[in-house]
């Protein structure tokens, strides 16, 4: 039915399913959002450049120890290998030093003169004898430490039984203490006077603590006794 006069009449066409058009971004969110993001790009780039500064001192700390160790005198083992090698080289094919200190002497003889030392046995080095960091003085028998440590001292004398008695001993002297310290003895009493040309030996062994600078020396009673036979008498001390 038309009315008032008009010939169509009016369409109205309704859509149920779209939707309203998204509303726009806020003006904050995006702005916090780009700081965020230049925030991480300044952290990483720190770390970045922190991981490089490292490479770069350790790699400088690397070359400057290369540096010190060649250009450094050489440490005590060097030292002791270079004179060693150098002892070596000196040395007759087939000889060696000790690992420790060590003396060994032989062919004991009495001294020519009288008094208190006349009892002090005197030694001979002789193609036998050793001497390795310990020194020998040839006039007063007497063997000088020079470092300090545990030492085995012994001492062997063969010699000709003229009397009733006999004594051996092996005695120190050190610059710590006054006096003469007995370290070894032994000694012998027969009843009766021996045979004449009976022969015996006596042997003496003790393990002691010597400091640097301490002298040991034999001594045997009624020292003329003593026979000059170097694969009997002997003295000398090593470090354990």
């Amino acid at each position: 039915m038309v009315q008032g006069g008009v010939k169509y009449p009016s369409i109205f066409t309704v859509d149920g399913g779209t939707r309203p058009p998204p509303l726009p971004p806020k003006p904050g969110r995006r702005q916090r959002s780009g700081v965020v993001q230049t925030l991480l790009v300044i952290l990483v780039s720190v770390a970045l450049f922190g991981m490089l500064v490292e490479a770069c001192l350790i790699y400088n700390l690397y070359i400057s120890k290369e540096n010190t160790l060649s250009d450094a005198p050489m440490t005590d083992m060097r030292k002791q290998e270079k004179e060693d090698a150098t002892t070596s080289k000196a040395k007759p094919r087939g000889q060696m030093n000790p690992p420790k200190p060590m003396a060994h002497l032989n062919t004991g003889r009495h001294p020519d003169h009288t008094g208190a030392a006349a009892d002090i046995v005197l030694w001979t080095a002789s193609q036998e004898s050793i001497l390795y960091k310990v020194k020998h003085k040839v006039n007063e028998g007497k063997l000088i430490i020079q470092k300090e440590g545990y030492y085995s001292v012994y001492s062997k004398v063969h010699f000709k039984e003229n009397s009733t008695s006999f004594s051996h001993s092996v005695l120190r002297i050190s610059p710590r203490y006054p006096g003469e310290i007995l370290l070894l003895q032994s000694s012998r009493l027969h009843p009766k006077p021996m045979r004449p040309g009976t022969l015996d030996n006596s042997y003496l062994s003790g393990v002691f603590h010597l400091f640097e600078g301490d002298a040991l020396f034999v001594r045997v009673k009624n020292c003329i006794i003593v026979l000059s036979n170097s694969a009997e008498n002997y003295f000398g001390v090593f470090m354990v």
